[in-house]
């Protein structure tokens, strides 16, 4: 059925750097993926051994440099879910609050972005988890961006443990500058600046 193809396919995907055995016991034949009732789409496991979560979202390649921004948390205790570890939806707010502080670092102030009726919407973020972070983990978020559009800027983040600097997570997204009904529209030739504009 397809809830245990899919299940089999997580299993596959987050054991298969571990025990080679498992991976054979879990997925015994082709994942059918998507499910769907009528002609469904084989994917063999040699593919899926390959698939990269982040190839989903291709961001432009750039030339020129953006410095690399770092800040560092610590994991409280609310942010862990029922298994010890920290819950997958923190992350977003890691991601978040490290691109809030790398504007900040480079003047822009979102606060005022705000005010003055336009917005930064993030319209897409992808993110490959590596390893869990726990209970008073101490970590840093590294934050920079990889190309500015006319009305888009693309970014790259990673979060990393601290001190063996371990890595937890690789994120890539783009936002979108928003007029005062939320369309996209040109970023500001004042804060294009910032960017090297």
């Amino acid at each position: 059925s397809c809830p245990t193809t899919f299940e089999n396919l997580i299993i596959f995907t987050r054991s298969s750097t571990m025990l080679q055995t498992t991976c054979i016991v879990a997925m015994p034949m082709p994942v059918a993926f998507p499910c769907f009732r009528s002609r469904p789409h084989v994917l063999p496991l040699r593919t899926a051994r390959t698939f990269k979560p982040l190839a989903c979202l291709k961001l432009k390649e750039s030339k020129r440099v953006f410095k690399l921004h770092e800040i560092e948390l610590k994991v409280r205790d609310y942010e862990l879910d029922q298994f010890g570890v920290v819950n997958n939806a923190v992350y977003a707010n890691y991601c978040q609050h490290g691109q809030h502080e790398y504007m900040e670092s480079i003047s822009i102030n979102c606060d005022e972005v705000s005010r003055s009726g336009e917005a930064l919407a993030i319209s897409e973020l992808t993110i490959k988890f590596i390893a869990p972070l726990r209970s008073g983990c101490k970590f840093v978020v590294k934050s920079r961006i990889t190309d500015v559009s006319i009305a888009r800027i693309y970014f790259e983040q990673f979060i990393f443990k601290l001190p063996n600097k371990e890595p937890i997570l690789e994120a890539k997204g783009m936002a979108v500058w928003l007029d005062n009904k939320y369309r996209p529209v040109r970023i500001p030739s004042h804060i294009r600046s910032y960017f090297g504009h």
